[in-house]
């Protein structure tokens, strides 16, 4: 293993943002060296944990290396099984042995701990990617890696900055359990800091298809513009909280695509190759798409639930229709909640009706 000089950057190590990291997985060798002790009796005390390093994006000014160590060892204390040894000691150590060229693995040693863990931060306008690597066992040769997303809704002053450090904590958490190899790691925290390993998803194209012209012309569908942005903000809002995915918001999304050259994406279009490449190569796995087609007695909205392919194509996964009746933005929105209890069984209520 090489080892690193604790005043060394780890960058090198994890990797530039949204880049794989390509880590020997010894699987069976993790999961028991997390269940056993060194002696091989069950573990029942709290693991020591040190960070090795943590690497973020320093030109951007919503993050901090100290806001990902705050959120590291929070995210290690909910667990109620590893607790982190704080930076300020660990970097005492360091200064004590600056002549002999302290190793992190020595350090870890010394302080007693049992695993190391580096952590590398990136964020896409309002989405935060945390990596998680861990190193552990005999002679620090156990490693493994994990990623964890996490999408920030809240804003936080009269600039309308982005509050990130709950959307920091939860990906942190996310990760852990990824790289832990236990997705129940927090299944006995407080409902509201409970967390689990989520694929990425995003909202597709809502066609709208108006081609009887014997039915009364709706306003809806002159408006698909306007229209079909609504549809997607109300989808996005209403899987905000969901425990399996996490749902990337418009500004998210668009911003992927500008990365990609891709400008000006109407969301009444059916999601093109471009487009599935582009968020496949993001790693998002799941999309949202959907069709509004008139019809008598009013319009048929239809949501499916697509698996984005390797090749850029999709799999349709699951999918939910409902009879809209009423011309107005107000019953599509209720139409889109309806389809999407039944494709995810609960969905985030919004807090006023309006009428």
């Amino acid at each position: 293993m090489n080892r690193t000089n604790v005043y060394e950057t780890i960058g090198s190590l994890l990797g530039a943002c949204y880049q794989h990291i390509t880590i020997t997985l010894h699987g069976v060798i993790l999961a028991t060296w997390l269940c056993l002790g060194s002696t091989g009796t069950a573990q029942t005390a709290v693991q020591k944990v040190m960070s090795g390093g943590i690497q973020v994006d320093t030109s951007d000014r919503l993050v901090s290396r100290y806001k990902v160590e705050a959120a590291l060892a929070l995210a290690l204390e909910l667990s109620n099984r590893l607790q982190l040894i704080p930076n300020s000691v660990r970097d005492s150590l360091a200064s004590a042995h600056v002549s002999d060229s302290l190793t992190i693995q020595r350090a870890a040693d010394t302080l007693g701990a049992e695993i190391i863990v580096f952590s590398n931060l990136g964020r896409i306008a309002n989405l935060v990617r945390m990596e998680t690597v861990v190193l552990g066992g005999d002679d620090w040769i156990v490693n493994n890696s994990g990623v964890g997303y996490a999408v920030s809704f809240y804003e936080g002053d009269s600039a309308q900055n982005r509050v990130l450090d709950p959307a920091i904590l939860l990906a942190t958490q996310r990760s852990l359990c990824v790289a832990l190899l236990d997705s129940n790691l927090y299944a006995t925290s407080d409902s509201s800091l409970r967390a689990m390993p989520t694929m990425l998803m995003a909202v597709g194209g809502i066609e709208f298809v108006d081609s009887d012209s014997e039915l009364a012309p709706w306003s809806i569908f002159r408006e698909k513009i306007s229209a079909s942005y609504d549809i997607a903000l109300t989808i996005v809002s209403s899987l905000r909280t969901n425990s399996t995915y996490t749902v990337i918001d418009l500004d998210t999304r668009d911003s992927i695509y500008a990365l990609a050259g891709l400008f000006m994406v109407e969301n009444y279009n059916v999601a093109s190759r471009t487009e599935l490449t582009t968020l496949k190569a993001f790693d998002v796995k799941m999309m949202i798409s959907g069709k509004l087609e008139r019809e008598r007695g009013g319009a048929e909205l239809t949501l499916v639930l697509n698996e984005i392919q390797a090749d850029a194509s999709y799999t349709p996964m699951k999918r939910a229709s409902v009879l809209v009746r009423v011309d107005s933005k107000l019953a599509i929105q209720d139409g889109v909640r309806a389809c999407l209890r039944e494709l995810f069984a609960s969905i985030s209520e919004p807090r006023v009706r309006r009428r």
